[in-house]
């Protein structure tokens, strides 16, 4: 029987990772806390997950505990509870660095965790790891890929890439919508714009290429790839996403 998890929060992060973890076979014990009523009876209801009666009693009912409280009021909520030496924590509070943490959660150790949320439901989100812990790691492999991070500044670099997930959703929904007006149905558009991606995004992960010789494959010299290219450049529609990344970073890190 696999070990219990308790899971800090009850919104939506945590109802995706719990959809995945259920999914991927996960049959150990989930216990949240009752912060987020609803969303927990909800997975209480849909995936076997107990709802405990105070954050103190998750604490008290699994060794492993993830952190999906808001960085708001998280810090707050944890000074509050009793952390044990036996206690394996892991924060997915965007923001909150070990600094702030360790002091929280001590004498327990902590790691941390990025995932984008939805697509850890259907076991496709990487989540980001730091530091190494391999009983974090064999938890989170149920949702996705594990990335490793050798540094603290590699990690909250690497972090940001939550905000870029989300933000992929609004791009797609604009490439769709594009096809949308023009014509094309929404049950062509929406299909066209995920299997593209989906299928460019396989390309990278597995073509042994340098990004100059993959992209040089798909832009022929004076083609629409090359034109479509040069137009957001002038727009700064590529300088756009850098910046905004910047200050993800510079908020997450302040």
């Amino acid at each position: 029987m696999t070990e219990p998890l308790g899971i800090l929060g009850a919104g939506a992060l945590t109802a995706h990772l719990v959809e995945g973890l259920r999914k991927s076979g996960f049959d150990g014990d989930i216990v949240l806390s009752p912060r987020g009523k609803e969303v927990a009876a909800d997975l209480a209801a849909a995936h076997g997950a107990i709802v405990a009666g105070s954050n103190q009693q998750v604490l008290d009912r699994a060794r492993m505990v993830l952190i999906c409280l808001p960085a708001a009021h998280g810090a707050k909520i944890l000074s509050g509870l009793a952390f044990g030496a036996h206690h394996s924590v892991c924060s997915a509070m965007a923001g909150v660095r070990p600094v702030t943490l360790a002091p929280l959660v001590r004498p327990a150790r902590a790691c941390q965790s990025m995932m984008p949320g939805a697509s850890n439901a259907i076991g496709a989100g990487p989540c980001l790891l730091f530091p190494a812990a391999p009983d974090w790691s064999n938890l989170l492999g149920h949702l996705g890929p594990v990335l490793l991070l050798n540094s603290q500044a590699e990690y909250d670099t690497a972090a940001t890439f939550g905000a870029m997930s989300g933000a992929s959703f609004v791009l797609m929904q604009t490439l769709a919508t594009w096809f949308e007006r023009r014509g094309i149905a929404p049950e062509v558009a929406r299909p066209l714009v995920a299997a593209t991606l989906a299928g460019n995004a396989a390309v990278l992960q597995n073509a042994p290429q340098d990004w100059d010789n993959i992209i040089s494959s798909v832009a022929t010299p004076g083609g629409v790839t090359e034109q479509l290219v040069g137009a957001l450049a002038d727009n700064g529609g590529l300088t756009a996403w850098e910046n905004g990344l910047d200050a993800v970073f510079a908020r997450m890190t302040k």
